[in-house]
């Protein structure tokens, strides 16, 4: 895109597969999609999830494709989040931000968008179980992670390079101040400009990968 130039600083329940069942591939490899930060579950915690029977996502953070659980923009911080009463009676107060992300309770999460070439990886800080806090301050802090030259190169396309760089320069604009501008600027490029704009939560939906890797769904 002329004149820019981008900056770097360097369905809601999971039901385990029956024992002759084999888990399909994933579409994107492993080795497509690193995590945010530290390694993905151990394997002797996956093997305990495949045998939990049903994993459902809190109502707040489940998927719905029309009306969004919450109303949240992953591109602010989380603490701007609120209940959408149209879609649930449930409010975000702190008593459900303690509350368990899936019913049963585990430890670790891992969500995959498929317009990001990472995985966000979600980890409990609090208790022994991932918190509802926890999803949505972590994919907050994850997507605030920097881009780099490499990655921003790796785009699939010349236009997705563009819309990513265009987004980066319209994230900065609306900065409260000069200040505000130019420090975000320095900054430079993070995950959440390969969004392209697609921002607003729509919620977490099951995957056949296990009952800890959700698809983090976005417009």
């Amino acid at each position: 895109m002329p004149g820019k130039h981008v900056r770097f600083n360097e369905e809601n329940i999971f039901y385990s597969p029956a024992p002759s069942e084999s888990t399909p591939s994933p579409t994107l490899s492993e080795s497509s999609l690193p995590s945010s930060s530290g390694p993905t579950t151990p394997p002797q915690l996956r093997d305990l999830y495949m045998h939990l029977g049903p994993v459902a996502i809190h109502p707040i953070l489940a998927y719905h494709p029309y009306v969004f659980p919450v109303n949240y923009d992953v591109s602010y911080p989380p603490n701007t989040a609120s209940a959408n009463i149209r879609a649930s009676p449930i409010n975000l107060d702190s008593y459900c931000l303690s509350e368990p992300a899936t019913n049963p309770p585990i430890a670790a999460l891992s969500l995959q968008n498929d317009l990001l070439p990472w995985r966000c990886e979600i980890r409990a800080s609090t208790s022994h179980y991932v918190t509802v806090q926890d999803v949505l301050t972590q994919l907050h802090r994850f997507l605030r992670t920097p881009g780099t030259r490499v990655e921003f190169k790796a785009a699939p396309s010349q236009h997705i390079r563009d819309t990513v760089a265009e987004t980066y320069h319209n994230r900065c604009l609306r900065a409260s101040s000069a200040e505000a501008y130019a420090e975000e600027q320095r900054k430079g490029l993070k995950r959440v400009d390969f969004l392209m704009g697609r921002t607003t939560f729509m919620g977490l939906s099951s995957t056949k990968l296990g009952p800890d890797v959700w698809v983090l769904n976005l417009q």
